[in-house]
């Protein structure tokens, strides 16, 4: 996999980048503590900010916050919704879904307690969802790995789940990292590309071993799983390939990489967005170029 990075960008305006996704030639920016939704064009120019979450301050405190850390385009009712979900590591607070409709702004909120309950029941010890993506009908859910608790699981369950929570499929898949000492890697986001059945994920590394503090920030990394979609329903799955940022430009050390989104696909190769925060409560925009 080579990867070439021709854009960077500060949003010091908008706090701790968690979810990116890009729909009808738009960016659409979540924040794991913001209130709003920052809407770009994809040159990152600021389009408009919708309120998300209640109340008047800039950042949700810690302790209250919804730790909106999943984001993901999904169709319900042949109408276009960002679905944002909070990572359930914690409390209710965090077990919070929000369906954002991407033509008219408005939203609708679920408590995922029971869902998330049940994830913990099917063999998930520390849950701390910070990845989405849709395949097919499928939605997967990335669980990050800590230190104390190092694999990184996909939790594989369908569309409109937090309809119908306590029915709702539910299956449990370790991801195989090619790396032999991890080192703590943790997955923070996830994209696929439909033309490439490919899942594309983020990584990063942080001293922390537990889903809830924060920790001195590692490497970040860039990694691939190809025919995704065929791969749904096995035990494990094996990671193609993982490239360290860091590696690829100096310009990627010091972030935490959080979440990517595909502008555009063509065979075997992708322009992705890129989001990252450095626990400072601003925003990091990197724009990336993939091929394998």
């Amino acid at each position: 996999m080579k990867i070439k990075l021709f854009d960077y960008k500060e949003v010091p305006s908008f706090p701790s980048g968690s979810g990116i996704e890009f729909y009808d030639d738009k960016v659409f920016l979540v924040g794991d503590d913001s209130r709003e939704v920052l809407v770009l064009n994809k040159r990152w120019k600021e389009i408009e900010r919708v309120p998300l979450l209640p109340g008047t301050e800039t950042r949700v405190p810690k302790a209250t916050k919804s730790d909106l850390e999943a984001t993901t385009v999904v169709t319900i009712n042949r109408i276009p919704r960002l679905l944002v979900l909070g990572s359930g590591s914690l409390d209710k607070n965090r077990n919070k879904a929000i369906l954002f409709n991407l033509d008219s702004f408005l939203k609708d909120e679920f408590d995922l307690t029971t869902f998330y309950n049940r994830i913990g029941k099917a063999g998930v010890k520390n849950l701390n969802i910070e990845a989405a993506a849709l395949v097919e009908d499928h939605i997967l859910l990335g669980n990050r790995g800590n230190r104390k608790n190092p694999t990184n699981q996909l939790i594989i369950t369908r569309n409109a789940f937090w309809k119908h929570q306590q029915q709702a499929e539910i299956s449990i898949v370790d991801l195989e990292l090619p790396i032999k000492d991890t080192k703590g890697i943790g997955i923070s986001g996830l994209s696929y590309s439909l033309l490439n059945d490919t899942l594309i994920f983020t990584a990063s590394t942080e001293q922390t071993d537990n889903a809830v503090d924060d920790g001195s920030i590692g490497d970040s990394y860039l990694g691939i799983i190809e025919n995704a979609s065929r791969k749904i329903g096995r035990k494990s799955l094996k990671v193609n390939e993982l490239i360290n940022l860091g590696e690829v430009h100096e310009l990627f050390k010091g972030f935490k990489i959080e979440s990517a989104c595909i502008q555009s696909e063509k065979s075997n190769r992708l322009k992705l967005h890129l989001v990252a925060d450095n626990d400072t409560g601003k925003s990091y925009l990197f724009k990336v170029r993939v091929k394998w």
